[in-house]
C-alpha cells in the first residue's frame, strides 16, 4: 500500500465508486488496527491496557492533610509495561480523601475510601483508611485504647510501668499472618500483669502505668523491630507504633515526675526449670562472673540497669543477685529466681537475658527508667487465676522492698522529692498530679 490521496491507486482514473471505495477502505483500516496495525502512513496502533496494578494496595493516613502517593503499572495483554499509558484517578469518597490527577491523595476526614486508578477499559482499586488518633487527655488510672482496641494503657501515678506484648488472642481477618519469626503466644501474661497491677494498688492505693497489646503474635510481635515485628502491613505497623508510643509516654511521665523508675516486661517461658528468668541484658557467661568482676563499670554500661547502677550505693551484682535483689525478694516469697542469691546464673540452663523493649525503654542506651524482662514460668504462676494473684502480690511486696533498698524511695505515702539523686534517705511517693 502507497501513502497518497484517499481514493483510486490509479490518480489518472477517475473514482466512480467512492462510496464502496470508502467503505472498503475504512474495513482495511479496521482490521489494521484491530491487529495493532497502522494507525495512518506508517503510525502503529497503541496498544490496548489489558491491566493496572495500583500501588501501594493498602494505605493507613493517621493525620489530616496528609499526602499519600500511589502509582501505578499499566500492562498489555502480554504483561509488557506499557510506559506513558494515561490513567485517570477518583476517590470512592473525596470527604474521606481526595486524589488528583497525578495519584496524589490527600486524607481529609476520618473513615476508609476506595482510590481507583482506570487505563482505557481496565482498573485496580485501592483501599486508603483515614484513622485520626484521639486527642489523649492523659488522666491517672483511666483506661485509654488504641486503634480498634488493639493496644490498651492504663495511666499511673508510681514510677513503674509494666508491659505484656504476646498474652493478646485477638486475630483480626485485616492483619494477615506474620510470615516469620515467633508466633506463639505467651498464655496468660496479660492476666499476670493485670493482677501485678491490682496487688500494687491494693498495698499502695496507687496505679503502674499498663499497656497490653491485645493482638495474638501471630498477628505482630511488640518484642521485635517494626520490620520483624509488623512485616510491612500498615495496620500492624501502627498497632506496634502505638504499643511502643504508650510505653514512651509512660517513661516520660515516670522521668518527668519521678526522676527514675523501673520497666517490667513481661512474658512467660516454656523452660523445663520451673523459675522466673530475669533478663538484665546480661549474657549467661556475664552472670557466671564473681561479684567483684560483675560489678565492674562496663557490666554496668552494658546492662539495663545503667541509670539505676549509677545512682545507687550498691553495686550491679547486689542489685541483680543480692539478697536485696528482685530474684532474691521473690524466691523469699516463693517463687525461685534466676539471677537471686540462689540461683546466682543459669547454670547451662536456657535463659533469656532480654529483648528489644527492654533495650529500647531501659537505660542501658538513654533515659533515667531501668528495666528488665520478667520471663515466668507456667507452673504454679501462669496457670490459674488464684497464681496470678499469689504471684502479683509477692512481686508488689518485693518491688516495695527493692524501691525502698535500691530507689532510696516507698512506693505509698503522701508527697515525695524526685528520685534522681536521692540515695540513703527513704523518701515517700506522693500524688504525681494528673497529665
Amino acid at each position: 500500500m502507497r501513502c497518497g490521496r484517499f481514493g483510486s491507486s490509479n490518480p489518472r482514473r477517475p473514482d466512480h465508486s467512492g462510496g464502496a471505495l470508502l467503505r472498503r477502505w475504512l474495513g482495511v483500516a479496521a482490521v489494521l488496527l484491530g491487529e495493532g496495525g497502522l494507525l495512518a502512513c506508517g503510525e502503529l496502533a497503541p496498544p490496548v491496557p489489558a491491566r493496572v496494578v495500583i500501588t501501594p494496595g493498602l494505605v493507613l493516613a493517621t493525620e489530616a492533610g496528609a499526602l499519600v502517593r500511589f502509582r501505578t503499572r499499566v500492562e498489555d495483554a502480554a504483561g509488557a509495561v506499557l510506559p506513558g499509558a494515561f490513567v485517570s484517578w477518583q476517590s470512592g469518597d473525596p470527604t474521606v480523601a481526595s486524589v488528583d490527577p497525578h495519584g496524589l491523595a490527600t486524607a481529609r476526614a476520618q473513615g476508609v475510601t476506595d482510590i481507583i486508578a482506570s487505563a482505557g477499559p481496565v482498573s485496580d482499586t485501592a483501599r486508603l483508611e483515614v484513622y485520626l488518633p484521639p486527642g489523649y487527655q492523659f488522666e491517672v488510672g483511666e483506661r485509654y485504647l488504641g486503634r480498634h482496641g488493639y493496644i490498651e494503657y492504663i495511666v499511673g501515678d508510681v514510677p513503674i510501668v509494666v508491659s505484656a506484648p504476646h498474652g493478646g488472642g485477638l486475630e483480626p481477618l485485616e492483619l494477615p499472618d506474620r510470615s516469620y519469626g515467633t508466633t506463639g503466644r505467651d498464655r496468660n501474661t496479660r492476666e499476670l500483669a493485670r493482677a501485678v497491677a491490682k496487688a500494687v494498688r491494693l498495698r499502695t492505693g496507687r496505679q503502674i502505668h499498663l499497656i497490653i497489646s491485645h493482638l495474638h503474635r501471630r498477628k505482630l510481635d511488640p518484642n521485635r523491630e517494626v520490620v520483624e515485628a509488623a512485616q510491612g502491613h500498615p495496620f500492624a505497623e501502627w498497632a506496634w507504633s502505638e504499643y511502643h508510643g504508650f510505653v514512651d509516654k509512660a517513661t516520660a511521665s515516670v522521668a518527668e515526675q519521678y526522676g527514675r523508675g523501673l520497666y517490667i516486661d513481661v512474658h512467660g517461658h516454656g523452660h523445663a526449670l520451673q523459675r522466673l528468668e530475669l533478663g538484665y541484658l546480661l549474657s549467661s557467661t556475664d552472670l557466671e562472673l564473681p561479684d567483684s568482676e560483675l560489678s565492674l563499670s562496663a557490666f554496668a554500661e552494658k546492662s539495663s540497669l545503667r541509670e539505676l547502677v549509677a545512682h545507687s550505693d550498691s553495686g550491679l551484682a547486689a542489685i541483680v543477685r543480692g539478697p536485696s535483689s528482685l530474684g532474691s525478694l521473690l524466691a523469699d516469697r516463693g517463687f525461685p529466681a534466676v539471677p537471686s542469691a540462689r540461683f546466682r546464673h543459669p547454670g547451662g540452663a536456657p535463659y533469656y537475658s532480654g529483648g528489644y523493649s527492654t533495650k529500647r525503654h531501659g537505660s542501658r542506651d538513654d533515659g533515667t527508667v531501668s528495666a528488665l524482662q520478667l520471663e515466668a514460668n507456667f507452673d504454679g504462676v501462669r496457670d490459674s487465676a488464684s497464681s496470678h494473684e499469689a504471684f502479683g502480690d509477692a512481686l508488689a511486696a518485693a518491688l516495695d522492698v527493692f524501691f525502698r533498698v535500691h530507689f532510696g524511695v516507698a512506693l505509698a505515702g503522701g508527697s515525695h522529692p524526685r528520685l534522681a539523686g536521692s540515695r540513703r534517705v527513704v523518701a515517700v511517693i506522693g500524688d504525681g498530679g494528673k497529665r
